[in-house]
């Protein structure tokens, strides 16, 4: 044991209080980040546009941030994404538990007020990349006679509130589009929710609901492969990977444009350090020509330069926005 007599008084004080500093100092400023696994948890079932992202991310981030470090995915679904979540925000903030969620996951599901949804997308969390923006498509089973998204619309109002819709989540973006697409035609559907895109798609195929407004990555094998048919996008211009869908706005409803988007954010007062050697190993990771090629495929535009900074500024505004749209539609949820 250290004596007084050894040290001296205060210097023994002052010298034991530095030994605890730098214990406590984050382990990339000893240049030892990450010295175990790091964890990306992503709250949707694997399948869907979102897992294919954290799973992209993992894949390449490792290396990057150091020569044999490692990042394992965890997929931790239920809550309209807000269960991952919620997990993530109360994980130690040390760099080691991520989050890479959607819209969905940190815009739509806490401005509709969901129980399991309790947190603020910046206020409770270190914001570090955006990943990429994402068009919504509006699917239907090809054998469901729908060939047109008129055609839908104009179902939806024959036979108000009961037209099923699939979601990918109570309080998701997914949920959030259809039933702003119904709320623009002026009548209602119900709502059938399920635990990820490709349940959503299985959904559908299975003739269980009519239609989805999911993201484009989660349903495009299902489109390519004739299973599924896209009747329109909901962003203002068309996709360039579907140049021949019109847009919602284009086809039926002029008022109507959504779009989405994936984000990598970490608990609540993650060391700037850590936050910085995150988000550059994100942008690095997105950069490489692999990744871009993969995630442009399944519609998503990736984001290539983000920061903590801009990432903060991006959800605070999508966040702004979508509790407008839940505003507009009366989406509440317990």
């Amino acid at each position: 044991m250290l004596s007084r007599r050894q040290f001296g008084g205060r210097s023994a004080a002052l010298t034991l209080s530095a030994a605890g500093a730098a214990l406590s100092r984050p382990a990339l400023a000893q240049g030892r980040f990450p010295d175990r696994p790091i964890t990306i948890v992503v709250p949707f079932a694997p399948g869907g546009a979102n897992d294919l992202a954290g799973r992209l991310l993992a894949d390449r981030m490792g290396p990057l941030l150091h020569p044999e470090g490692r990042v394992l995915v965890e997929n931790r679904p239920g809550g309209g994404s807000a269960i991952g979540a919620e997990y993530v925000r109360r994980a130690r903030p040390d760099g080691y538990t991520l989050l890479v969620g959607s819209a969905s996951t940190l815009a739509v599901a806490p401005a509709a007020g969901a129980s399991a949804a309790r947190y603020h997308p910046t206020q409770d969390f270190t914001p570090l990349t955006v990943v990429g923006t994402s068009p919504l498509g509006v699917v239907v089973p090809t054998n469901s006679g729908v060939t047109t998204l008129k055609q839908l619309v104009d179902r939806l109002k024959a036979e108000p509130g009961r037209v099923t819709y699939a979601s990918s989540g109570v309080g998701g973006v997914s949920h959030l589009g259809a039933d702003y697409l119904a709320n623009l035609a002026g009548t209602s559907a119900q709502h059938i929710p399920y635990r990820g895109g490709s349940q959503t798609a299985e959904s559908l195929i299975k003739g269980e609901t009519l239609y989805a407004v999911d993201q484009l990555g989660s349903v495009v094998g299902q489109i390519r492969d004739g299973a599924l048919r896209l009747l329109a996008v909901t962003t203002r211009t068309r996709d360039s990977n579907f140049p021949d869908v019109p847009t919602v706005a284009e086809a039926a409803l002029p008022d109507y444009e959504l779009t989405t988007w994936t984000a990598m954010v970490g608990p609540k007062d993650l060391p700037d350090e850590v936050a910085q050697a995150l988000s550059k190993a994100a942008n690095a990771a997105l950069a490489e020509p692999r990744v871009r090629e993969r995630l442009e495929s399944t519609g998503t535009t990736p984001m290539l330069d983000s920061t903590p900074a801009s990432t903060r500024a991006f959800l605070d505004r999508e966040y702004a926005l979508y509790q407008n749209i839940v505003k507009r539609i009366g989406l509440k949820l317990d």
